[in-house]
């Protein structure tokens, strides 16, 4: 979950929901609270994207948490990282969905980098949030394992959110806030929310 300033034709908050939503149905995870983002990157991600591989490495080899090349059809992850979000890890767990947020949104983009002549990336000026891939991709990950639906049921109980879909408190209260907003209604409406 590396920061750069590669960009990409950004949705919408709302529409960032709806993609997100979508990928869990795909998954088969509309209807489940805590979502199994260890067994989608290891099982589910392969019977949509058969040449997809999930690498695990040593920690000594890796200079970022977890790298998603959506090119090469692979999702590199340190091994603590992994092993963490296999025990529940809510802040593991993030990092897996960002990657794989990742690895669904950006798979046919040409993302270009911005560097300057001595090749280092430099940030890009009046650039929105919903440019940034980074971005992109927490913005997915917040919304696949929190979706707005379960943010507006539990909008009087962050902690409880966050117990459920196991995902960090900062998060849970962002969603929470996000669920109330009245663009958002139909999305939640459509999971089932009152």
């Amino acid at each position: 979950m590396a920061r750069d300033y590669f960009t990409a034709k950004g949705l919408t908050t709302p529409q960032m929901m709806a993609q997100a939503i979508k990928y869990r149905h795909e998954f088969d995870m509309q209807h489940v609270e805590l979502v199994d983002i260890v067994s989608i990157l290891e099982f589910k991600l392969v019977e949509l994207y058969p040449n997809f591989k999930l690498a695990i490495e040593r920690d000594s080899e890796m200079k970022e948490d977890a790298l998603a090349e959506p090119h090469n059809d692979r999702i590199t992850v340190k091994e603590s990282v992994y092993v963490a979000a296999c025990s529940g890890n809510a802040e593991a767990r993030l990092v897996l969905a960002h990657e794989l947020g990742h690895f669904l949104l950006h798979r046919e983009k040409d993302v270009p980098m911005h560097k300057d002549q001595a090749g280092a990336v430099q940030p890009i000026r009046n650039m929105m949030a919903t440019e940034s891939i980074e971005d992109q991709a927490d913005m997915f990950a917040r919304h696949f394992l929190a979706p707005p639906h379960l943010a507006y049921e539990y909008r009087s109980d962050p902690e409880t959110l966050a117990i459920a879909t196991g995902v960090p408190l900062r998060i849970c209260k962002g969603n929470i806030t996000m669920s109330k907003w009245p663009e958002v209604y139909a999305i939640r409406s459509k999971q089932g929310a009152r």
